[in-house]
């Protein structure tokens, strides 16, 4: 059986890693922990059908032998049969080739990765910039922000998203009483409150329906999010 461990987050996999060498070499006579210049066809055909002195299955580890290309290569060779073997076989790596990820995804009993979160490269850009310039009717600086978000990577529907966020907040100060702050943070509440004098309740309430319509539309095959969020920006 083969179980594989791998990804850039070494604490997380490490740990798991150690779990499941654990509760693997509960069920298996003996363990061997393997060294990178033990890696060779021949060493792998032999373990794959090597027994104890009582017919005991093996568990073997390799912690981070698999490094070089043709060190991957020769596991790829020897993954359906390391997991058709009745001994254990348990690898954790830093990084595969997308090869040998291919290969074992389909051979391993276990393949679990553990990658670290991306970072945001992207420029700062305040995102709430564009809600203030919707609340404010103010069509050519919502236009400016919004060709801002694009250019520095933000997604048609996070930006979506934001509008929306702002509409909502606006319908919901727009009858509220003086004081009643519907359940949102003060600073949001007197924002919106200011925002929804800009607009009729009608106004507020088409200004919802259109991005729900431009969200429903985008996923559905329709208009590009992209293209509907200019035409909602120039008809406001």
């Amino acid at each position: 059986m083969l179980y594989i461990v791998h990804g850039t987050d070494r604490e997380k996999s490490r740990t798991r890693f150690r779990v499941l060498r654990v509760e693997t070499a509960k069920i298996c006579g003996e363990e061997r922990v393997v060294q990178e210049n033990e890696i060779t066809g021949d060493f792998l055909d032999e373990v794959t059908s090597s027994r104890g002195l009582f017919g005991e299955t093996s568990l073997f580890t390799f912690d981070n032998v698999f490094d070089k290309k043709a060190e991957q290569e020769l596991l790829t060779s020897c993954a359906r049969e390391l997991s058709l073997s009745p001994n254990h076989f348990l690898i954790l790596e830093n990084s595969f080739e997308k090869g040998t990820i291919a290969v074992l995804g389909e051979l391993a009993t276990v393949i679990e990765e553990y990658a670290k979160g991306k970072v945001d490269t992207r420029p700062d850009f305040n995102i709430f910039s564009l809600g203030d310039a919707l609340g404010k009717r103010n069509k050519k600086d919502l236009w400016v922000l919004y060709q801002e978000a694009l250019v520095v990577g933000l997604e048609p529907e996070e930006i979506c998203g934001t509008l929306f966020w702002a509409v909502k907040n606006m319908a919901l100060m727009k009858s509220a009483k003086i004081g009643d702050d519907c359940g949102v943070s003060p600073f949001v509440a007197q924002k919106a409150r200011g925002f929804a004098k800009n607009y009729t309740l009608e106004e507020i309430t088409k200004l919802s329906q259109g991005l729900m319509f431009a969200y429903h539309e985008a996923h559905r095959g329709g208009e590009p999010m992209e293209i509907a969020l200019e035409r909602f920006i120039l008809e406001l």
